[in-house]
Protein backbone atom coordinates (compact mmCIF):
# COMPACT_ATOMS: atom_id res chain seq x y z
CA UNK A 1 0.00 0.00 0.00
CA UNK A 2 3.13 2.53 0.45
CA UNK A 3 4.40 1.82 -2.24
CA UNK A 4 0.98 2.32 -4.18
CA UNK A 5 0.42 5.73 -2.27
CA UNK A 6 4.09 6.42 -3.73
CA UNK A 7 3.08 5.76 -6.83
CA UNK A 8 0.50 7.71 -6.75
CA UNK A 9 1.99 10.98 -5.13
CA UNK A 10 4.75 10.40 -8.53
CA UNK A 11 1.81 10.24 -10.92
CA UNK A 12 0.02 13.74 -9.25
CA UNK A 13 3.86 15.19 -9.02
CA UNK A 14 4.16 14.42 -12.76
CA UNK A 15 0.38 15.30 -14.22
CA UNK A 16 1.05 18.79 -12.19
CA UNK A 17 4.20 19.18 -14.07
CA UNK A 18 2.66 18.83 -17.54
CA UNK A 19 0.19 21.40 -16.48
CA UNK A 20 2.32 24.34 -15.44
CA UNK A 21 4.91 23.24 -18.42
CA UNK A 22 4.54 24.37 -22.15
CA UNK A 23 6.94 23.75 -25.30
CA UNK A 24 7.98 26.88 -27.04
CA UNK A 25 8.68 27.08 -30.69
CA UNK A 26 12.82 27.01 -31.67
CA UNK A 27 13.24 30.56 -32.21
CA UNK A 28 11.95 31.10 -28.59
CA UNK A 29 13.45 28.54 -26.27
CA UNK A 30 15.62 30.87 -24.29
CA UNK A 31 12.19 32.53 -22.80
CA UNK A 32 11.67 30.79 -19.33
CA UNK A 33 8.12 31.36 -18.68
CA UNK A 34 4.95 31.73 -20.83
CA UNK A 35 1.41 32.78 -20.59
CA UNK A 36 -1.28 32.15 -23.01
CA UNK A 37 -3.96 34.60 -23.72
CA UNK A 38 -7.52 34.19 -23.85
CA UNK A 39 -8.75 34.30 -27.59
CA UNK A 40 -11.07 37.56 -28.35
CA UNK A 41 -13.54 37.99 -30.70
CA UNK A 42 -13.03 39.85 -33.92
CA UNK A 43 -9.59 41.46 -34.32
CA UNK A 44 -10.16 45.15 -32.50
CA UNK A 45 -7.53 46.50 -30.61
CA UNK A 46 -6.98 44.06 -27.46
CA UNK A 47 -4.97 44.38 -24.31
CA UNK A 48 -3.94 42.12 -21.44
CA UNK A 49 -2.98 43.34 -17.79
CA UNK A 50 0.51 42.25 -16.32
CA UNK A 51 0.48 41.03 -12.59
CA UNK A 52 3.08 40.61 -10.00
CA UNK A 53 4.24 37.24 -11.57
CA UNK A 54 4.99 38.58 -14.78
CA UNK A 55 6.76 41.55 -13.06
CA UNK A 56 8.63 38.95 -10.60
CA UNK A 57 9.41 36.95 -13.62
CA UNK A 58 10.49 39.44 -16.38
CA UNK A 59 13.96 40.80 -16.84
CA UNK A 60 15.89 43.94 -17.28
CA UNK A 61 12.01 46.22 -16.56
CA UNK A 62 9.99 44.39 -19.09
CA UNK A 63 12.52 44.29 -22.14
CA UNK A 64 12.41 40.34 -22.11
CA UNK A 65 8.01 40.52 -23.35
CA UNK A 66 7.59 38.89 -26.38
CA UNK A 67 3.97 38.45 -27.86
CA UNK A 68 4.19 35.16 -30.25
CA UNK A 69 1.60 33.75 -32.03
CA UNK A 70 0.31 29.82 -32.15
CA UNK A 71 3.11 29.70 -35.77
CA UNK A 72 5.35 31.05 -33.82
CA UNK A 73 5.39 34.63 -35.83
CA UNK A 74 6.36 37.81 -33.20
CA UNK A 75 3.23 39.85 -32.66
CA UNK A 76 4.31 44.01 -32.04
CA UNK A 77 2.65 45.24 -29.05
CA UNK A 78 2.77 48.24 -26.98
CA UNK A 79 3.47 48.48 -23.35
CA UNK A 80 1.55 51.40 -21.50
CA UNK A 81 0.55 52.73 -18.14
CA UNK A 82 -2.47 54.02 -18.90
CA UNK A 83 -4.83 52.93 -22.18
CA UNK A 84 -4.85 56.80 -23.01
CA UNK A 85 -1.94 59.61 -22.08
CA UNK A 86 -3.43 61.92 -19.18
CA UNK A 87 -4.11 65.49 -20.14
CA UNK A 88 -1.58 68.31 -19.64
CA UNK A 89 -2.38 70.68 -17.24
CA UNK A 90 -2.74 74.04 -19.21
CA UNK A 91 -0.88 77.34 -17.28
CA UNK A 92 -3.24 80.08 -17.28
CA UNK A 93 -1.15 83.76 -17.13
CA UNK A 94 -1.21 84.96 -13.56
CA UNK A 95 0.14 88.11 -11.74
CA UNK A 96 0.36 89.14 -8.36
CA UNK A 97 -1.49 92.55 -7.57
CA UNK A 98 -1.71 92.26 -3.71
CA UNK A 99 0.31 90.49 -1.26
CA UNK A 100 -0.15 91.76 2.26
CA UNK A 101 -0.77 91.19 5.82
CA UNK A 102 -3.25 91.26 8.10
CA UNK A 103 -1.55 91.29 11.88
CA UNK A 104 -2.36 88.31 13.73
CA UNK A 105 -4.78 86.50 10.56
CA UNK A 106 -3.37 85.63 7.70
CA UNK A 107 -1.08 86.60 4.74
CA UNK A 108 -3.63 87.59 1.06
CA UNK A 109 -2.15 87.23 -2.16
CA UNK A 110 -4.36 88.71 -5.14
CA UNK A 111 -3.93 86.94 -8.51
CA UNK A 112 -4.73 89.08 -11.35
CA UNK A 113 -5.48 86.34 -14.75
CA UNK A 114 -6.04 88.70 -17.32
CA UNK A 115 -9.38 90.37 -18.59
CA UNK A 116 -10.39 87.00 -20.54
CA UNK A 117 -9.30 84.26 -18.59
CA UNK A 118 -9.29 81.02 -19.44
CA UNK A 119 -11.00 78.00 -16.89
CA UNK A 120 -8.87 77.05 -13.84
CA UNK A 121 -9.48 74.78 -10.71
CA UNK A 122 -5.54 74.36 -8.96
CA UNK A 123 -2.70 76.63 -8.09
CA UNK A 124 0.58 76.17 -6.74
CA UNK A 125 2.34 78.48 -4.02
CA UNK A 126 6.02 79.35 -4.68
CA UNK A 127 7.80 80.35 -1.64
CA UNK A 128 11.06 80.46 0.19
CA UNK A 129 9.81 79.31 3.35
CA UNK A 130 11.59 76.04 4.44
CA UNK A 131 9.53 74.24 7.30
CA UNK A 132 5.63 74.70 7.27
CA UNK A 133 2.10 73.60 7.56
CA UNK A 134 -0.21 75.98 6.87
CA UNK A 135 -4.11 75.80 5.25
CA UNK A 136 -5.08 78.21 2.76
CA UNK A 137 -8.44 79.60 1.92
CA UNK A 138 -9.15 80.09 -1.91
CA UNK A 139 -11.43 83.13 -2.92
CA UNK A 140 -12.42 83.89 -6.68
CA UNK A 141 -14.16 87.21 -8.19
CA UNK A 142 -14.99 88.65 -11.27
CA UNK A 143 -14.25 92.52 -10.14
CA UNK A 144 -11.51 91.75 -6.96
CA UNK A 145 -14.80 93.32 -4.82
CA UNK A 146 -17.32 90.68 -4.26
CA UNK A 147 -15.77 87.22 -3.33
CA UNK A 148 -17.27 83.81 -3.37
CA UNK A 149 -15.20 80.87 -1.50
CA UNK A 150 -13.93 77.69 -3.64
CA UNK A 151 -11.98 75.98 -1.67
CA UNK A 152 -12.81 76.81 1.86
CA UNK A 153 -9.84 75.01 3.33
CA UNK A 154 -6.85 73.52 2.22
CA UNK A 155 -3.23 72.37 3.11
CA UNK A 156 0.44 73.42 2.06
CA UNK A 157 3.21 72.37 3.63
CA UNK A 158 7.55 71.28 3.19
CA UNK A 159 9.65 69.36 5.40
CA UNK A 160 12.68 70.39 4.32
CA UNK A 161 14.61 69.04 7.52
CA UNK A 162 13.37 65.90 6.91
CA UNK A 163 14.25 66.25 3.16
CA UNK A 164 10.55 66.66 1.87
CA UNK A 165 8.98 69.14 -0.77
CA UNK A 166 5.76 68.27 0.77
CA UNK A 167 3.12 69.71 -1.18
CA UNK A 168 2.41 73.72 -2.31
CA UNK A 169 -0.45 72.66 -4.51
CA UNK A 170 -4.27 73.70 -4.02
CA UNK A 171 -7.15 72.47 -5.99
CA UNK A 172 -10.22 74.22 -6.12
CA UNK A 173 -13.69 74.48 -8.02
CA UNK A 174 -13.63 74.75 -11.70
CA UNK A 175 -14.41 78.53 -12.64
CA UNK A 176 -12.80 81.77 -14.65
CA UNK A 177 -13.24 84.28 -12.86
CA UNK A 178 -10.83 86.90 -13.37
CA UNK A 179 -9.32 87.12 -9.76
CA UNK A 180 -8.05 84.52 -7.33
CA UNK A 181 -7.43 85.16 -3.74
CA UNK A 182 -5.38 83.34 -1.39
CA UNK A 183 -5.40 83.44 2.66
CA UNK A 184 -2.63 81.97 4.37
CA UNK A 185 -3.46 80.96 7.88
CA UNK A 186 -0.65 82.19 9.57
CA UNK A 187 -0.58 84.61 12.93
CA UNK A 188 2.50 84.57 13.73
CA UNK A 189 3.88 86.69 10.99
CA UNK A 190 3.36 86.86 7.00
CA UNK A 191 4.02 83.87 5.14
CA UNK A 192 6.40 84.82 2.12
CA UNK A 193 4.62 84.31 -1.31
CA UNK A 194 7.16 84.67 -4.31
CA UNK A 195 5.03 83.93 -7.04
CA UNK A 196 1.74 81.45 -8.04
CA UNK A 197 1.02 79.75 -10.70
CA UNK A 198 -2.29 78.82 -11.61
CA UNK A 199 -3.38 75.92 -14.00
CA UNK A 200 -6.34 74.08 -15.30
CA UNK A 201 -6.17 70.21 -15.08
CA UNK A 202 -9.27 67.32 -16.51
CA UNK A 203 -7.65 65.09 -13.22
CA UNK A 204 -8.02 68.16 -10.64
CA UNK A 205 -9.23 65.58 -8.13
CA UNK A 206 -6.24 64.01 -6.86
CA UNK A 207 -7.75 60.73 -6.81
CA UNK A 208 -8.73 61.08 -10.12
CA UNK A 209 -5.18 60.76 -11.06
CA UNK A 210 -4.13 57.56 -10.04
CA UNK A 211 -4.73 54.90 -12.34
CA UNK A 212 -5.44 51.17 -11.45
CA UNK A 213 -2.65 49.96 -9.07
CA UNK A 214 -1.91 46.79 -8.17
CA UNK A 215 -1.98 45.48 -4.23
CA UNK A 216 1.80 43.77 -3.23
CA UNK A 217 1.42 43.43 -0.17
CA UNK A 218 -1.59 43.22 2.93
CA UNK A 219 -2.38 46.08 4.63
CA UNK A 220 -0.01 45.60 7.83
CA UNK A 221 0.90 47.17 11.45
CA UNK A 222 4.10 49.56 12.05
CA UNK A 223 7.22 47.60 13.60
CA UNK A 224 7.33 46.89 16.42
CA UNK A 225 8.95 49.63 19.34
CA UNK A 226 10.56 52.53 17.79
CA UNK A 227 11.20 55.93 18.42
CA UNK A 228 7.39 58.03 19.25
CA UNK A 229 8.56 60.82 16.59
CA UNK A 230 7.55 58.43 13.64
CA UNK A 231 5.85 55.16 13.30
CA UNK A 232 7.66 53.05 10.94
CA UNK A 233 7.19 50.36 8.69
CA UNK A 234 9.95 47.96 7.72
CA UNK A 235 8.54 45.70 4.17
CA UNK A 236 10.85 42.66 2.58
CA UNK A 237 9.14 42.53 -1.23
CA UNK A 238 10.69 39.03 -1.38
CA UNK A 239 12.00 40.13 -4.76
CA UNK A 240 14.24 42.70 -6.33
CA UNK A 241 12.91 43.51 -9.11
CA UNK A 242 9.55 45.11 -8.49
CA UNK A 243 8.61 48.50 -9.48
CA UNK A 244 6.87 50.00 -6.79
CA UNK A 245 4.78 52.94 -7.38
CA UNK A 246 2.82 54.20 -4.45
CA UNK A 247 2.39 53.79 -0.32
CA UNK A 248 -1.23 53.48 0.56
CA UNK A 249 -2.52 54.39 3.95
CA UNK A 250 -5.38 53.24 6.45
CA UNK A 251 -6.32 54.62 9.97
CA UNK A 252 -9.18 55.05 12.50
CA UNK A 253 -8.10 58.90 13.22
CA UNK A 254 -10.48 61.48 12.18
CA UNK A 255 -8.18 64.46 11.73
CA UNK A 256 -4.66 64.79 10.87
CA UNK A 257 -1.86 66.02 8.86
CA UNK A 258 1.49 63.45 8.54
CA UNK A 259 4.53 63.73 6.58
CA UNK A 260 6.21 60.93 4.74
CA UNK A 261 9.40 59.60 4.48
CA UNK A 262 9.95 56.41 1.99
CA UNK A 263 13.17 54.78 2.23
CA UNK A 264 14.78 51.21 0.32
CA UNK A 265 17.50 49.28 0.78
CA UNK A 266 18.66 46.01 -1.63
CA UNK A 267 20.24 44.41 1.45
CA UNK A 268 18.10 45.96 4.59
CA UNK A 269 21.14 47.44 5.75
CA UNK A 270 22.04 50.57 3.91
CA UNK A 271 18.84 52.83 2.84
CA UNK A 272 18.59 55.33 -0.10
CA UNK A 273 15.95 57.99 -0.20
CA UNK A 274 12.74 56.93 -2.34
CA UNK A 275 10.29 59.35 -2.28
CA UNK A 276 8.11 61.36 -0.02
CA UNK A 277 5.00 63.27 0.35
CA UNK A 278 1.70 63.87 2.77
CA UNK A 279 -0.90 62.33 4.40
CA UNK A 280 -4.32 63.70 5.76
CA UNK A 281 -7.85 64.01 6.60
CA UNK A 282 -9.80 66.50 7.82
CA UNK A 283 -13.46 68.01 7.43
CA UNK A 284 -14.43 71.07 5.19
CA UNK A 285 -18.11 71.77 5.40
CA UNK A 286 -18.77 68.76 6.84
CA UNK A 287 -17.46 66.84 3.46
CA UNK A 288 -14.48 64.47 4.53
CA UNK A 289 -11.23 65.71 2.71
CA UNK A 290 -8.37 63.13 3.12
CA UNK A 291 -5.56 61.94 0.98
CA UNK A 292 -4.01 58.50 2.08
CA UNK A 293 -1.72 57.91 -1.09
CA UNK A 294 2.03 58.68 -1.53
CA UNK A 295 3.72 58.18 -4.64
CA UNK A 296 7.42 57.03 -4.89
CA UNK A 297 10.35 57.23 -7.77
CA UNK A 298 9.25 54.48 -10.07
CA UNK A 299 11.94 51.60 -8.79
CA UNK A 300 12.99 48.02 -10.23
CA UNK A 301 16.08 47.23 -7.69
CA UNK A 302 15.04 47.19 -4.85
CA UNK A 303 13.86 44.36 -2.31
CA UNK A 304 13.50 46.00 0.86
CA UNK A 305 11.54 49.18 1.81
CA UNK A 306 11.10 51.57 4.76
CA UNK A 307 8.13 53.81 5.59
CA UNK A 308 7.97 56.50 7.70
CA UNK A 309 5.31 58.48 9.11
CA UNK A 310 6.79 61.58 11.09
CA UNK A 311 4.47 62.59 14.34
CA UNK A 312 6.56 65.15 15.52
CA UNK A 313 5.07 65.93 19.33
CA UNK A 314 1.49 64.52 18.21
CA UNK A 315 0.51 60.81 19.12
CA UNK A 316 1.22 58.08 16.59
CA UNK A 317 -2.25 57.67 13.86
CA UNK A 318 -4.71 55.27 15.13
CA UNK A 319 -4.84 51.91 14.20
CA UNK A 320 -2.55 52.60 11.24
CA UNK A 321 -1.79 50.33 8.42
CA UNK A 322 0.32 50.31 5.11
CA UNK A 323 0.20 48.54 1.58
CA UNK A 324 2.54 48.84 -1.24
CA UNK A 325 1.49 48.51 -4.91
CA UNK A 326 2.52 49.44 -8.50
CA UNK A 327 1.36 50.65 -11.48
CA UNK A 328 -0.87 48.72 -13.54
CA UNK A 329 0.08 48.32 -17.17
CA UNK A 330 -0.95 47.28 -20.39
CA UNK A 331 0.28 45.41 -23.20
CA UNK A 332 -1.75 46.54 -26.18
CA UNK A 333 -1.48 44.64 -29.98
CA UNK A 334 -3.79 43.56 -32.38
CA UNK A 335 -5.07 40.23 -32.57
CA UNK A 336 -5.60 38.53 -35.81
CA UNK A 337 -8.43 36.04 -36.89
CA UNK A 338 -7.77 32.31 -36.00
CA UNK A 339 -4.65 32.70 -34.17
CA UNK A 340 -4.33 32.51 -30.75
CA UNK A 341 -1.18 34.36 -28.66
CA UNK A 342 1.16 33.74 -25.85
CA UNK A 343 2.57 35.94 -23.77
CA UNK A 344 6.45 35.31 -23.11
CA UNK A 345 9.05 36.34 -20.27
CA UNK A 346 11.99 35.42 -18.44
CA UNK A 347 14.95 36.17 -20.63
CA UNK A 348 17.92 38.01 -19.14
CA UNK A 349 19.34 38.51 -22.52
CA UNK A 350 16.80 39.69 -24.35
CA UNK A 351 16.46 43.69 -25.13
CA UNK A 352 14.11 46.24 -25.60
CA UNK A 353 12.13 45.66 -28.49
CA UNK A 354 10.99 48.30 -31.04
CA UNK A 355 7.36 48.15 -33.15
CA UNK A 356 6.13 50.90 -35.15
CA UNK A 357 2.73 50.41 -33.23
CA UNK A 358 4.22 52.10 -29.90
CA UNK A 359 5.06 55.48 -32.64
CA UNK A 360 1.69 55.35 -34.52
CA UNK A 361 -0.83 53.80 -32.16
CA UNK A 362 -3.91 56.33 -31.06
CA UNK A 363 -6.78 55.68 -29.50
CA UNK A 364 -9.41 57.79 -29.63
CA UNK A 365 -12.14 58.06 -26.35
CA UNK A 366 -14.69 56.12 -28.21
CA UNK A 367 -13.04 53.57 -29.41
CA UNK A 368 -13.37 50.14 -28.18
CA UNK A 369 -10.88 47.80 -26.61
CA UNK A 370 -11.20 44.31 -25.66
CA UNK A 371 -9.55 43.40 -22.22
CA UNK A 372 -7.87 39.53 -22.97
CA UNK A 373 -7.31 37.81 -19.50
CA UNK A 374 -3.41 35.92 -18.97
CA UNK A 375 -3.81 32.20 -17.99
CA UNK A 376 -1.64 30.41 -15.88
CA UNK A 377 2.18 30.58 -16.10
CA UNK A 378 3.67 27.91 -17.65
CA UNK A 379 7.22 27.32 -17.14
CA UNK A 380 9.66 26.53 -20.91
CA UNK A 381 9.48 22.74 -20.77
CA UNK A 382 12.23 22.43 -23.44
CA UNK A 383 14.02 25.40 -22.20
CA UNK A 384 17.39 26.50 -24.05
CA UNK A 385 19.80 28.57 -21.42
CA UNK A 386 21.09 31.62 -23.62
CA UNK A 387 24.27 31.74 -22.35
CA UNK A 388 27.60 30.58 -24.47
CA UNK A 389 28.57 26.94 -23.22
CA UNK A 390 31.51 27.95 -21.11
CA UNK A 391 29.16 30.55 -18.52
CA UNK A 392 26.94 27.63 -18.20
CA UNK A 393 29.47 25.26 -17.17
CA UNK A 394 31.72 27.83 -15.74
CA UNK A 395 33.88 25.00 -13.76
CA UNK A 396 34.98 23.06 -16.88
CA UNK A 397 37.52 26.19 -17.42
CA UNK A 398 38.53 25.85 -13.84
CA UNK A 399 39.17 21.64 -14.92
CA UNK A 400 40.11 22.16 -18.08
CA UNK A 401 43.18 24.87 -16.68
CA UNK A 402 43.83 21.79 -14.03
CA UNK A 403 44.66 19.24 -16.57
CA UNK A 404 46.67 21.55 -18.42
CA UNK A 405 48.57 22.65 -15.41
CA UNK A 406 49.07 19.01 -15.13
CA UNK A 407 50.12 17.38 -18.38
CA UNK A 408 52.48 20.35 -18.58
CA UNK A 409 53.94 19.32 -15.38
CA UNK A 410 54.50 15.65 -16.20
CA UNK A 411 55.44 16.68 -19.55
CA UNK A 412 58.29 18.61 -17.69
CA UNK A 413 59.04 15.84 -15.89
CA UNK A 414 59.53 12.73 -18.49
CA UNK A 415 61.89 15.46 -20.57
CA UNK A 416 63.90 15.61 -17.08
CA UNK A 417 64.21 12.13 -17.12
CA UNK A 418 65.14 11.48 -20.39
CA UNK A 419 67.84 14.56 -20.60
CA UNK A 420 71.08 12.66 -21.93
CA UNK A 421 73.53 13.31 -19.24
CA UNK A 422 76.79 15.81 -19.92
CA UNK A 423 79.59 13.95 -21.70
CA UNK A 424 82.34 13.00 -19.51
CA UNK A 425 86.02 14.56 -20.21
CA UNK A 426 88.92 12.87 -20.59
Amino acid sequence: MKCKGFFLLLVVAATGGVLVSANLPSGWRSWKYSRAIERGQGENLSYVLLDRGVTVHSENQFADLRLIDDLGQETPYDLRLRITPPAEPVRVAAQIRENSFARGKFTQVIVDLGARPGFHNNLKVETPEQDFINWVEVGASDDARAWRIVKARAPISRFRKENLEGNQTVRYSENNARFIRLRIQKAAGQFEVSGVDVYFSKAADPEAAWESEIALTQFASPDAGGDSAETRWTVDLGSDGIPVSRISFETSQSKFYRGVRILHSADGKEWEPGGGGQIYRYAEAGKPEESLRVSCYQSWGPRYWRVEVLNANDAPLAEAHLALEMSQRYVLFHPKENRSYRLIYGNFRATRSQYDLARTLRIEPNDKLAWLRLLDEEQTSNYADPRPFTERHPNLLWIALGLAVVLLGSAAVRAMRTAEPPAQEN
